[in-house]
């Protein structure tokens, strides 16, 4: 039984360069040209519109221009390293994330415990209300009152460590697929100016050869 097959996305340029944001310098962590933004969301996207591929491929159409392959080569070493960086900046953003969930779930819980002790004293030995729209309306605002406090608490752990989390986790599973992705180039006399995606498929890469 075979898993699934790697996804191979088309893009096309004009050139190498069009790959790169050659106006803004690299800073740590990243040590070489910087993938175009427009670019480099599109490739994340599309990689996670595809949680379950193997791999991925990336395949430039370049225009008349064209390159050589000594640079081309350098173009796919430094669109790995891209990502590479990528990705430790969401490992790091995960870890921040975690231990700030914890962190907040730990200051919440004396809280949250001095919230349960005060609603079962009040429910075991508080007053009782009179039966009626009035001891119904207390009611509901104590009611209310210890659910706004519970939610409050809760909720800023609750989202750093679940909701947030598996989004991050997408996204460094992604990045790690791109950081390892061939970059292939081939010839097209037609492709765009600039670095436009053409689209992608579900296949097993072509050999470069």
């Amino acid at each position: 039984m075979t898993g699934p097959p790697p996804v191979s996305f088309r893009i096309e340029a004009s050139t190498v360069d069009a790959l790169f944001d050659v106006s803004t310098k690299p800073v740590f962590p990243h040590t070489g040209r910087l993938v175009e933004d427009d670019l480099s969301e599109y490739l994340e996207d599309r990689t996670r519109e595809h949680p379950h591929a193997s791999a991925v491929e990336i395949v430039v159409a370049l225009g008349a221009s064209g390159s050589g392959p000594s640079a081309e080569e350098d173009a796919g070493r430094d669109v790995r390293a891209f990502f590479r960086a990528e990705r430790e900046l969401a490992e790091l953003k995960l870890r921040v994330n975690q231990r700030e969930g914890w962190g907040f779930l730990r200051r919440s819980m004396p809280l949250l415990l001095g919230a349960l002790l005060v609603a079962g004293v009040l429910y075991l030995f508080g007053p009782d209300f009179p039966v009626g729209p009035i001891g119904d309306l207390v009611t509901t605002l104590f009611y209310l009152l210890f659910i706004t406090i519970v939610w409050v608490l809760l909720w800023d752990p609750i989202e750093k460590l679940l909701f947030d989390a598996y989004l991050i986790r997408s996204e460094i599973a992604a990045l790690g697929k791109l950081a390892e992705a061939p970059v292939r180039f081939v010839a097209d006399p037609g492709a765009s100016s600039s670095a436009a995606p053409l689209g992608s498929s579900a296949r097993q890469p072509a050999n470069p050869d």
